[in-house]
């Protein structure tokens, strides 16, 4: 196989092997370990890796020009050693055994060692001087199973260290932040205050809380972009990972280490793995939608205690109560106030107004509060309750209507405000209509939080509900 040098990774050399097998020279006498030598080319086909071995039956070691012609083209060594030190042919100082490790070169080397009661002195010998070498990994075993998972996990981690992909992975905290496509409207207070946080030396963990659609995740995209240019000049990096699809509280370290670059290493635990990693760096880890994470808090913890470099910005619908959490709870943007005078200037100050006036210009762009409409803008930002979503989703309706009709599309009820839908087609599911974004919630209650909210969401007689819904509504449930 043709490799190609590709310096940087610790302990050597990485290969890549784009289009072939990695190939996994065996060295063994034949007869004692038979079972053996069967386990290990079961755990290397296993990896896709492609075994050289040698099982000519009646000869207890291959020729010497033989086995030196594979292991030149071999790009792993595996040792298996148990009693017998092997044939030493005529002519030869030491037997085949031993002359293929010393022809193995700088070549990575696994070597395994059968627990015995005696073994020939030869071996004995060799074994002690393989032990000195520290260019090989040295470990016993006690039967074929336990030899086939120990060089399972081997395989793997060497893999991992020296063999690279053709685009090799970004070292951890080196991913790229979202680039946000539209500017953000009316948080410089919020982002301030968070940023403040997460240069605090003394802080690691900053979870901004509120409900969906209140803008979690685009102040959290904000506040990584400025760390991320204008941070301190010691912070490694900084990275965004989106934990929406994630829906098993287990899995959420796996998310992170697939977004950072870090491979599996056989079956050793993955926050064991990232702790590894992640200790020593100076990193701002961005987790975003983790309400439905919660149950693996602990985990968190577990990481950030192993981690003292590590600082974790993290949105969520609810807190995750962890000690060191600080909380900042986003709330709704400030609306228009209430009243007779609605002139066009008091209301454009109004961050639900910039933000809708912001967002109804992407579809018309000529759209603007005026003193015909102001009223109307002002009514429609308090009837959406100044969320963020709320008025992106009104402001796409702008395209086609004014603001007097689309308020009175949405009349005094509550169904019409939450279907309103987003004409972007990459908007996230949960985000297309606000009803969406209320079923996401929803969705990751347990029965009895069911059974609770909808004791709570009971109204009776000439109530809000009958307002809302222009009918009497005796025990009707609002909150779906």
């Amino acid at each position: 196989m043709t490799s190609e040098a590709d310096g940087g990774a610790e302990g050597g050399p990485a290969i890549r092997t784009p289009d072939q097998r990695v190939r996994v020279f065996v060295s063994s006498t034949l007869t004692e370990l038979a079972a053996e030598r069967a386990a290990a080319r079961t755990a290397i086909t296993r990896l896709h890796l492609t075994p050289i071995m040698f099982e000519l039956g009646a000869r207890p070691h291959a020729p010497r020009e033989l086995y030196r012609a594979y292991l030149e083209q071999s790009e792993v060594f595996v040792g298996i050693y148990w009693q017998q030190y092997g044939w030493v042919a005529p002519g030869e100082e030491v037997s085949g055994l031993e002359d293929e490790y010393l022809l193995s070169g700088d070549k990575p080397k696994l070597i395994y060692m059968k627990a015995a009661a005696e073994r020939q002195p030869r071996l004995t010998e060799m074994l002690a001087r393989v032990e000195a070498d520290d260019r090989a990994s040295y470990k016993r075993f006690d039967n074929a199973d336990d030899l086939a998972e120990l060089l399972a996990d081997d395989m793997a981690v060497l893999l991992t260290e020296r063999f690279a992909r053709p685009v090799p992975a970004a070292a951890p905290g080196r991913r790229p932040v979202p680039v946000p496509l539209t500017p953000i409207v009316g948080r410089e207070d919020e982002i301030a205050a968070v940023v403040a946080l997460l240069r605090d030396p003394y802080v690691h963990l900053v979870t901004l809380i509120g409900p969906g659609g209140i803008g979690k995740t685009r102040l959290a995209i904000e506040v990584a972009r400025r760390m991320s240019t204008a941070g301190p000049a010691d912070l490694d990096g900084v990275s965004f990972i989106d934990l929406a699809a994630v829906r098993d509280a287990a899995g959420w370290t796996e998310a992170v280490t697939a977004v950072l670059g870090i491979r599996p290493e056989g079956n050793r635990p993955v926050l064991e793995m990232l702790i590894d990693r992640l200790q020593g760096r100076r990193l701002l880890l961005v987790l975003d939608n983790v309400e439905q994470l919660v149950a693996a808090a602990a985990d968190l913890a577990t990481l950030l205690a192993a981690c003292p470099d590590l600082t974790v910005l993290v949105t969520s619908r609810i807190v995750l109560r962890l000690r060191g959490e600080h909380e900042v709870a986003l709330a709704p943007l400030p609306t228009p106030p209430a009243g007779p005078q609605a002139d066009a200037e008091t209301v454009g100050r109004s961050a639900a107004v910039q933000l809708l006036v912001a967002r109804a210009r992407q579809v018309r762009p000529d759209f603007a509060v005026t003193s015909d409409n102001a009223a109307a803008v002002a009514e429609l930002c308090r009837r959406l309750d100044g969320i963020p979503l709320a008025l992106e989703l009104a402001a796409a309706q702008l395209r086609l209507l004014t603001p007097a009709t689309l308020l009175r599309r949405l009349g005094t009820g509550l169904d019409r405000s939450l279907d309103l839908t987003a004409s972007a087609v990459d908007a996230p599911d949960r985000q297309r209509t606000l009803r969406a974004t209320i079923e996401w919630s929803y969705s990751l209650l347990g029965e009895a939080e069911r059974a609770l909210l909808a004791r709570l969401s009971v109204f009776t007689g000439s109530s809000v509900s009958s307002r809302r819904y222009g009918t009497p509504c005796r025990d009707r449930i609002i909150a779906r």
